[in-house]
């Protein structure tokens, strides 16, 4: 494996940060409250909801400012985001002047990057593994593409008995398990709607996140904001969305950079396995 060079190992965080959203917060204990009115009697009803915004997702586009903390320093941007469920995505960083000065695509199980002023493209297999060493944020893509959207970052399926719903004191917190990770996730007072949650695996927890003010779009109900806490790493992102469009055709041509072939470019590795 070629480890990144530093041009393209430094403009990554940017990439990401200006698109997402993130930082989930420590949360301060309140005295108790009531239970939230509504859901006490019928907490499926918050199930209902988050399949209904599953059903109604399936691509957005927005235009996001970021910002992003973390032990390499801080930075703010604008960015680019397209997310085609389940598994496609094209972030772009933006200089002020609106050209695209990092690419990253992921298709599949395939990841790319391009950073056309640095002459650098990189290359490898979408992995937790290689977002950290690209982004420095080490989350698996599938979930991170949910999160990017307003969903949880595991999908909720009616029905299935790994699902839980619980009323505490101030709010319902929803639990379920998909494959290897787990997630944790409250609602607000109200109990309408998650807000905030917990990405984890055995080993332990991966990711705290939470959602910001939402808006009815085409059928779902949309978080304009976001933040992302990367526990491992101490990498904050925070995404607000100043567009959003949902459900538009989206071109198969944004998930695929071609390799330059302008004999300038540097080819580097991100590794991850063979890719497909």
């Amino acid at each position: 494996m070629i480890p990144l060079a530093r041009p393209l190992a430094g403009a990554a965080p940017l990439l990401l940060l200006a698109g997402l959203l993130v930082a989930a917060c420590a949360v301060v204990p309140e005295p108790p409250r009531p239970a939230p009115s509504g859901l006490t009697d019928r907490p499926d009803t918050l199930l209902d909801r988050l399949a209904a915004d599953e059903a109604a997702v399936i691509t957005l586009r927005g235009l996001a400012s970021v910002r992003y903390d973390g032990p390499a320093g801080s930075g703010s941007g604008t960015q680019v985001i397209v997310v085609a469920l389940p598994d496609r995505a094209r972030l772009e960083a933006l200089s002020p002047m609106g050209t695209a000065v990092l690419i990253l695509a992921i298709r599949g199980d395939r990841l790319t990057a391009h950073a056309p002023m640095q002459h650098e493209y990189a290359v490898g297999r979408a992995t937790r593994e290689t977002l950290g060493r690209l982004a420095r944020l080490s989350i698996p893509p599938g979930p991170l593409l949910r999160l990017l959207v307003g969903l949880p970052p595991l999908p909720i399926r009616p029905g299935d008995p790994r699902v839980r719903v619980t009323v505490e004191a101030a709010s319902i917190r929803v639990e379920s398990v998909d494959g290897a990770f787990w997630q944790r996730m409250w609602t607000g007072p109200d109990g309408a709607w998650v807000e905030r949650g917990e990405l984890g695996e055995a080993a332990g927890l991966l990711l705290r996140f939470q959602f910001g003010e939402r808006r009815r779009l085409d059928g779902a109900t949309v978080p304009f904001g976001v933040q992302l806490e990367e526990v491992t790493a101490g990498t904050t992102l925070v995404i607000r969305y100043e567009t959003v469009r949902l459900n538009e055709p989206v071109e198969s041509w944004l998930f695929e950079l071609p390799r330059p072939a302008d004999g300038r470019t540097r080819i580097l590795d991100l590794g991850g396995g063979p890719l497909p």
